[in-house]
């Protein structure tokens, strides 16, 4: 299964095609900002918006050391690094993913801060007690096995870490359309319910904090274009099969059968 999770997302020429578009959008690709990467490393429902919940529900002090779950190519990682003054290392399945991640941190200055490797989120290769907090975005819905996802969170966080996921949850009894941004057919999706996240964290020992639905901001992102067209988008990141994804889940969302939700979690 983790195979095929990772040739739904590999694709080969992530970082050419947008620095690419960079180039013709005017910028000087030997003088690149991470910020700028935004409209394609931030994979997930709100794009920067959604990585904003996800610094403002860690709780973690300067210096201390951060583990990405799922980390694609990097843009939360490196978000949280700059916004949080922490150092993040990143874990993901898909090769392709991982090596546009550590060429794009190197570019933009921050590979002393930010690190990545293949990893997955049920075998994560870190010893207990790594890490001081732990985040996870929009990676739940390929992992079937909720129970041993969360017991891998718990075994590599600190005891009193701050744990946050950020995932897409199942609100209503609709069936999906595919291909959706996480799977290309429905044998490989594993959209669960709010209930079936907190049952799998509290086996894990884990203490909820808060949920919340951030469901209004996500029916603006899929409705509402910004006014202004950012340099580089999920197309550069996913290919040709984009539009038809980000459809399909632009209708899952406002049917209201998905929503994305942050969930608080203290090891």
């Amino acid at each position: 299964m983790t195979d095929s999770v990772a040739q739904h997302y590999g694709n080969d020429g992530i970082v050419s095609r947008i620095t690419s578009a960079l180039e013709e959008a005017g910028f000087d690709t030997n003088k690149l900002e991470s910020d700028v990467f935004a409209g394609a490393d931030e994979f997930h429902i709100g794009g920067r918006k959604g990585s904003e919940f996800v610094a403002n529900a860690l709780n973690v002090q300067s210096g201390q050391r951060v583990l990405d779950i799922g980390s694609g190519i990097g843009g939360p990682a490196r978000y949280l690094a700059n916004m949080l003054s922490v150092s993040v290392e990143g874990i993901d399945l898909t090769p392709e993913f991982v090596e546009a991640a550590v060429e794009i941190t190197e570019m933009v200055g921050m590979a002393e801060q930010v690190s990545f490797q293949i990893g997955s989120a049920t075998s994560i290769p870190f010893d207990e007690n790594t890490f001081d907090a732990s985040a996870m975005i929009h990676v739940g819905m390929n992992i079937s096995d909720k129970g041993l996802l969360f017991s891998e969170i718990a075994r590599v966080t600190k005891p009193g870490g701050s744990i946050v996921v950020y995932d897409v949850i199942r609100t209503g009894e609709d069936d999906l359309v595919f291909p959706m941004p996480w799977s290309s057919m429905p044998k490989y999706s594993f959209v669960d319910t709010v209930d079936s996240y907190v049952n799998a964290a509290k086996n894990a020992g884990l203490e909820l904090l808060t949920v919340d639905d951030h469901a209004e901001m996500a029916v603006s992102f899929f409705n509402n274009p910004p006014a202004e067209t950012p340099p580089v988008n999920l197309g550069h990141l996913m290919g040709t099969r984009m539009p038809e994804m980000f459809a399909n889940a632009r209708n899952a969302i406002n049917s209201g059968t998905i929503s994305p939700i942050l969930l608080r979690f203290a090891n």
